[in-house]
Order: C-alpha cells, then sequence, then structure tokens
C-alpha cells in the first residue's frame, strides 16, 4: 500500500494520526504533479489527497472512506466504538467537521498566507459562521469525554484535530480569538487529544510544514 500524502493537509492528517494510532507502516509520497494533475488523475480520477493505493492496484480516495477503510482491514486497535450510539455521534462529528466546520475555516488561510488579499467583511462573515458552528460542534461532543466520542481516540478525533491545529492558530493572525477559550468542553477536548502520541506527532509534522509554508509566502 502506498498514502498519497501532503505534510499540511488536515484531511492527510488525520490519516496520518490513525496510522500512527494503529501501528501501520504506509509509506507515502506526494502526488506525482501534485493533486488536480493529469500523472495523478491517472491514480486517482478525483486528483485530490489523500488517496490509498492498494497492493492490486485499486485506490481508495476520500479521507473519511480512507479511515473506514482502514478500520474494516485493520480492526484491532479499534479506532471505532463499539456501541452504537457513540458509534453513530463519531461518524456525525466526521461529517459536521467535512460539511460545516471545515469550508469557512479554510476559506480564511489565504487571507494568512497572502496579507494583501486580507478583505474586512468577508473574514468578518467566515468568524460569524465558525463561531456558530463551534458553538454547535461543542453540544456534539460525548459529554462524558474526556476525548470527542468518549473515553478513547476514535475517528471523530482524528478528524477533529487537524481542524483545530489550524482553529487555533489562523483566527488570530486575523484578529479572531482560540475557538478553545470560551468553551469548556471543547478546551477540555482539545487538551486531552494533544496528549495522545499520534496526535502529539502529527501535531509537530503540522507544525513544521505551516512554518515552512508561511516561511515561503
Amino acid at each position: 500500500m502506498k498514502l498519497y500524502d501532503a505534510p499540511l493537509s488536515p484531511f492527510c492528517a488525520r490519516v496520518r494520526i490513525q496510522l500512527y494510532a494503529k501501528g501501520l507502516e504506509i509509506p507515502r509520497a506526494e502526488p506525482p504533479g501534485g493533486p488536480g494533475s493529469d500523472a495523478y488523475r491517472e491514480i486517482n480520477p478525483i486528483g485530490k489527497i489523500p488517496a490509498l493505493a492498494l497492493d492490486d492496484g485499486s485506490v481508495v480516495p476520500e479521507s473519511s472512506v480512507i479511515g473506514e477503510y482502514l478500520e474494516d482491514r485493520f480492526p484491532e486497535p479499534s479506532l471505532r466504538p463499539s456501541e452504537p450510539f457513540a458509534r453513530a455521534r463519531m461518524r456525525l462529528l466526521c461529517r459536521f467537521v467535512d460539511t460545516y466546520a471545515e469550508p469557512p475555516l479554510h476559506a480564511l488561510f489565504p487571507y494568512v498566507t497572502d496579507p494583501s488579499t486580507r478583505d474586512p467583511a468577508a473574514i468578518a462573515a467566515r468568524f460569524e459562521e465558525l463561531t456558530t458552528r463551534y458553538d454547535q460542534l461543542t453540544r456534539l461532543l460525548a459529554p462524558e469525554g474526556p476525548l470527542a466520542a468518549g473515553p478513547t481516540l476514535t475517528l471523530g478525533d482524528c478528524t477533529l484535530f487537524p481542524l483545530f491545529f489550524f482553529a487555533t492558530r489562523i483566527p488570530p493572525v486575523l484578529g479572531g480569538s482560540d475557538p478553545t477559550a470560551s468553551r469548556p468542553r471543547l478546551a477540555a477536548w482539545w487538551e486531552a487529544v494533544q496528549q495522545h502520541p499520534a496526535v502529539a506527532k502529527v501535531d509537530a509534522e503540522l507544525t513544521q510544514a505551516l512554518r515552512e509554508r508561511l516561511g515561503a509566502a
């Protein structure tokens, strides 16, 4: 197997957390020609990262699908709760990130890398939307914690951590605030998830990749 990956992608980061947590040593490579290139579309027709190339030539695209595939193929240690509602909560959190929380946060990133493009009205609109999403997310986390869907690391945490890696770094640069600071349940999760060795490893990878990206901006 081979994972087509990029160091700063939050979607790739969630897969790497899962790999490290499960102790899977799968080689990684950047997509030939970059995401969206003709060469890479020959491998993954969607053209996005990550994509998991299997030994028989098949390809599994999309981070959420890769996550479920890896759980099915390598079930131990499990990153899916055994209790049905907790498992549903985990999947809801993953979907919430992809559908509602990631897009407005992603829209802010260009304003960080290129300050000349900053549009105060557009930035304020994204902050307003994100405030709603963070409040909603706080209510979706397992109340007993300490992690997203209960006491142990799940795919929900793998998905949420990269989002909040950027959510705690991008808004302050643009005049916003750390979303965990005013939300105790979210802050408790954020503190707990960073203690997991797999998360800490990806945290270091993202920190280095972001430093290099901003240094080149």
